[in-house]
């Protein structure tokens, strides 16, 4: 068990942390008995409210007062990547929203040093860990701490979890182009064999899962044989050039077939249309990006796309890094959580609709 710790706001930490929440909170605390002096929470349209155009949905009533002062530490896996820079963005804005501490490491994906980052947090006594992925080493040292640990879209042993659904986003991306796909085949791809290519990501049980998903749903909705289809796991920390290297590779391998992409993540669907767009094979792709993160928005408001990408799966990254420290409080307090849900897909015709703050950045 840990000792007994004082509650004590450092902002000089270690310097691979991001750290936020370091002023005095304004939020009374609960008496010796641990009760709150109101049972009031903030509500669905208190958390919209505070979350402008990103209209969050809460994943837990979060009390006004909070039992304790917390504080969360997270271990993200690389804030040069798009996706979960906004993560952070929703973590530290809930956290000012909420009155917690919070404490994050870049993991800059050099996943063997998990439990080395997580010691760094761990000096500052969190009482919530979170994590994508999560490693043996990690958990036993984060349950020897008597730490609590919630992940995000990944699971491991008995830590609780949220985050998308892999099957459900896999399927929904071969349904999102499933339309385009059956007018490119009765049309410009008659004749032509056509296969599905999935890029995942080293060592990534979710993304080959969402991969999966979506070759299963291409045979049901759309007829293409398990034979016709093909995992392909680009090497490299950059997965937009790493996965436009592999997927050239790939159509140099097919010239003669017309291909459907899928990933687990928006950036190599990025990288495999620019690799054929180079190719001159354009013609040739359709594809559906996961994710929804600002290299997909981009993607889709630029015109050369059209016709190419069809759509992004939007996992909301700034709602679910929002949620996580819903999640964390409610974790801390012994309660459960919601599920959170994906259900929206990005086009060129509503983007910026759905993210109009693109357009001020």
């Amino acid at each position: 068990m840990r000792p007994r710790r004082t509650q004590l706001v450092l902002c000089a930490f270690a310097a691979s942390l991001v750290v936020t929440g370091c002023s005095a909170g304004d939020k009374p605390e609960a008496d010796s008995a641990g009760t709150t002096a109101s049972a009031a929470t903030y509500s669905p349209a208190d958390v919209a409210s505070a979350t402008g155009t990103y209209k969050v949905k809460p994943l837990f009533a979060v009390p006004k007062t909070l039992p304790k002062k917390y504080r969360f530490a997270f271990l993200n896996p690389g804030l040069s990547y798009p996706y979960f820079a906004t993560w952070s963005d929703g973590m530290k804005d809930a956290a000012k929203f909420y009155g917690v501490d919070l404490d994050q490491a870049d993991l800059n994906f050099k996943y063997d040093t998990q439990l080395d980052q997580y010691k760094q947090l761990a000096v500052k006594m969190p009482d919530v860990v979170g994590s994508q992925p999560m490693n043996d080493a990690t958990y036993n040292q984060a349950k020897q701490d008597d730490v609590k640990l919630v992940m995000i879209d990944g699971s491991f042993k008995d830590v609780p979890t949220f985050g998308v659904d892999d099957q459900q986003v896999g399927t929904l991306a071969v349904d999102t182009m499933a339309d385009a796909a059956k007018a490119k085949i009765s049309g410009a791809w008659k004749g032509k064999k056509v296969l599905v290519a999935g890029l995942t990501s080293p060592n990534c049980g979710p993304c080959d899962a969402r991969v999966k998903a979506a070759f299963t749903r291409a045979e049901s909705a759309l007829g293409i044989p398990a034979a016709n289809t093909t995992m392909l796991t680009p090497q490299g920390q950059d997965p937009t050039s790493s996965a436009g290297s592999t997927f050239n590779d790939f159509l140099t391998a097919h010239p003669d077939n017309a291909v459907l992409i899928v990933s687990y993540g928006d950036e190599p669907v990025v990288g495999a249309i620019n690799a054929a767009k180079a190719a001159n094979r354009d013609g040739d792709i359709l594809a559906v990006s996961n994710g929804g993160d600002s290299a997909a928005r981009l993607a889709l408001r630029d015109q050369s796309n059209a016709g190419i990408l069809v759509g992004a799966i939007d996992y909301q990254p700034y709602a679910e890094g929002w949620n996580w420290v819903e999640a964390a409080i409610a974790t801390a307090m012994g309660k459960p959580f919601d599920k959170f849900t994906v259900g929206r897909v990005l086009t060129a015709a509503n983007v910026d609709q759905f993210y109009p703050e693109d357009k001020t950045k």
